[in-house]
């Protein structure tokens, strides 16, 4: 109970108006992001309800220590803080405040119950109380924008979870603004796609940067959205994939990205773990790949002419037959590519002459076995 006289409180009580003006004054003055003008309709509201927290610690002074009114004010210390929350003010401001108000309002207090002629025991009792009551307060704030932070970041993560999951659908783009704008995702320029077939490795969330939206493929298989990617940081999306077999898609306008997320997992067949795909370096595998059956008539017709060679010397005379229309007939690049000395290549060469004679010389059927080629060894991911 305190010590104070029944005449100090009723003085203290008399000039709360006074007291929550001061209090409201110092933190507008003080606290970043409370220093603004409040309209005099809102200061008067403010003010008020810093008065009624001040009476209800005055109510707990009395004889009889009523706390019935400092209960309902820790209720709404609670309310306060999920109100702060909504409105954008962080929590630190919030206590700053707080504390503020607590020293202006202790001021105030320990002025007039000096003029009172309390006693040094009392004014300290005082203090310890009116310090106390305004942390009570605080810690009740901070649980309750604690708790509206909590919920408002679930919200958001839902938010976007759909909006995610509407890219993957190829919704219409007035339905993707509209879901951006309830996720406050503000569009990028460009959206690139990474499919991946198994969980996403750590290295990927530093990668793809923290405004990534991440979703599940109709299969449940991961799948990232990365706004903005530079090209030259393709690679570098890629190798933190190095430990999972992913595919990046083509980087195309943030409404198109339905479309880079069907390359992404059409290029997944082409990747193998510490071997990740780019759908951009694929495209005529991706081209091929889109027909099965022209992609069969390419290779059959490819490979017709070595139809009677054993299976292990054929696959690497047409493996030597695309390297060497690849390089456009350059000997040490072929050998190169192939990791064999360049006598090797044209032993090989000879034998592909004698097999394909002079249909190699012809520029459309210099095309037809490329494509073909390109199917064969696309039947089985690299």
């Amino acid at each position: 109970m305190s010590t104070l006289r029944q005449d100090t409180i009723a003085t203290l009580r008399k000039h709360l108006p006074n007291t929550a003006s001061g209090c409201v004054e110092a933190i507008i003055r003080e606290v970043p992001g409370y220093d603004r003008e409040f309209g005099d309709t809102l200061r008067a509201n403010i003010e008020a309800a810093v008065a009624m927290a001040l009476a209800a610690f005055l109510d707990t002074l009395g004889d009889d220590g009523d706390t019935t009114s400092a209960t309902a004010m820790r209720t709404g210390a609670y309310r306060l803080g999920q109100g702060e929350a909504e409105t954008g003010r962080s929590s630190d401001a919030l206590l700053t405040a707080y504390r503020v108000g607590a020293r202006e309002a202790w001021t105030h207090f320990a002025e007039r119950a000096v003029a009172q002629g309390e006693s040094a025991a009392s004014i300290a009792s005082l203090a310890a109380g009116t310090f106390a009551f305004i942390d009570e307060l605080s810690v009740e704030s901070l649980a309750g924008h604690t708790a509206a932070m909590t919920a408002r970041t679930r919200e958001l993560a839902r938010r976007r979870d759909q909006l995610a999951a509407a890219f993957v659908a190829g919704d219409q783009p007035d339905t993707l603004e509209h879901l951006a704008e309830r996720a406050h995702w503000n569009p990028p320029r460009t959206l690139t796609a990474l499919a991946l077939t198994g969980d996403a490795p750590a290295a990927v969330a530093s990668a793809v940067g923290e405004r990534a939206l991440w979703s599940r493929t109709p299969d449940g298989s991961p799948l990232v959205l990365v706004p903005d990617l530079p090209p030259g940081n393709r690679a570098r999306v890629l190798a933190a994939c190095a430990t999972t077999t992913a595919a990046l898609g083509p980087t195309l306008a943030w409404s198109r990205a339905a479309e880079s997320v069907t390359r992404a997992r059409r290029a997944l067949r082409f990747a193998r773990v510490s071997e990740p795909a780019d759908a951009d370096t694929l495209l005529p595998e991706l081209i091929l790949d889109a027909d099965p059956l022209v992609a069969q008539m390419l290779r059959e017709r490819a490979l017709a002419p070595l139809a009677d060679v054993s299976e292990a010397k054929r696959a690497v005379l047409a493996e030597t037959l695309l390297a060497w229309l690849l390089h456009h007939g350059r000997r040490e690049e072929v050998a190169e590519a192939l990791h064999v000395h360049p006598q090797t290549v044209r032993y090989r060469l000879g034998t592909l002459r004698e097999h394909y004679g002079d249909t190699l010389t012809d520029a459309r059927t210099g095309l037809e076995l490329t494509l073909g080629l390109i199917a064969d060894r696309s039947r089985t991911p690299q």
